[in-house]
């Protein structure tokens, strides 16, 4: 009885030390509460904070990775609040030349699965994935429109090498996936969680963290103009450590391989590369 005991209490702590050090990743931070929360894209410069609205995270735009030219990133900033009446805007736009506002659900993965990633890359377990940074994603045999193109690719590798850009992703679905093979009769969400999942565990392996993923429950502003119009699902934002740590991620043979699943799901997306406040 005595040894039982003793292992259930060295489980019981490896729990506990995993899930410490799953919880301090920022998406805990970002999701914290359960007032309205809200994605908010301005641009122009954004107001003041509508009272009890507070801001959670902020990220300055600097272009756009997918989805279109790079100089067309339209938004200048991004921003994450909680609180506020679901009616009414979380701040004031009489000053924004333009804004989409969203009503969102921020989702938040279990703990421990973060300690659990975390503690795996720690050991060595999990490795960065290591090739040639990727010159050409048009030339891989993946959906042209969802990649990332040459000119994307050489203002990114432009950037500072301590640039650590947070890229804020806009995802939409198709109802039913559409595989090459049509031989899963899966919705589109559903293939592109089977990607989120590996997607987010390499981010993780090439040092990146998961900011934050958000389904759209309404929209309480639609832009005038930009890329941006139109229905979404989702949202989401990795943040990565520099520019080569996103490049690489293809050299991780489950990512390579989830991307068609990625392919699969997504009807439209556009991701925009960008400068957190902090």
């Amino acid at each position: 009885m005595t040894v039982a005991l003793a292992i259930l209490a060295v489980i019981a702590a490896l729990i506990g030390l995993l899930w410490l050090i799953g919880a301090r990743e920022p998406v805990y931070a970002i999701s914290a509460g359960e007032a309205p929360h809200w994605f908010i894209a301005v641009r122009g410069e954004p107001g003041a904070l509508a009272p009890g609205v507070t801001e959670r995270w902020r990220s300055s735009t600097d272009f756009t990775m997918i989805g279109g030219a790079p100089d067309e990133a339209y938004w200048q900033h991004f921003i994450i609040a909680v609180g506020g009446d679901e009616a009414k805007a979380p701040l004031a736009l009489d000053g924004a030349e333009d804004a989409y506002v969203a009503r969102i659900k921020l989702q938040r993965p279990p703990v421990l699965i973060f300690g659990v990633l975390r503690t795996l890359i720690a050991l060595g377990i999990l490795t960065k994935p290591h090739g040639p940074i990727v010159q050409d994603a048009q030339a891989l045999s993946f959906r042209a429109d969802v990649m990332p193109s040459a000119a994307s690719i050489a203002r990114l590798l432009a950037q500072p090498p301590r640039y650590a850009p947070a890229m804020v992703n806009f995802l939409g679905y198709y109802k039913t996936a559409q595989y090459r093979n049509a031989q899963h009769a899966v919705s589109g969400r559903a293939a592109y969680m089977r990607y989120g999942v590996v997607a987010m565990r390499t981010v993780y392996r090439t040092g990146g963290h998961l900011l934050f993923t958000a389904r759209v429950l309404s929209v309480l502003r639609e832009p005038k103009a930009g890329p941006t119009v139109g229905h979404w699902d989702d949202l989401a934002a990795m943040r990565y450590p520099n520019p080569p740590a996103i490049l690489s991620m293809e050299h991780a043979p489950d990512y390579h391989a989830a991307l068609d699943d990625r392919d699969a799901g997504l009807e439209r997306t556009l991701v925009i590369a960008t400068t957190p406040r902090s």
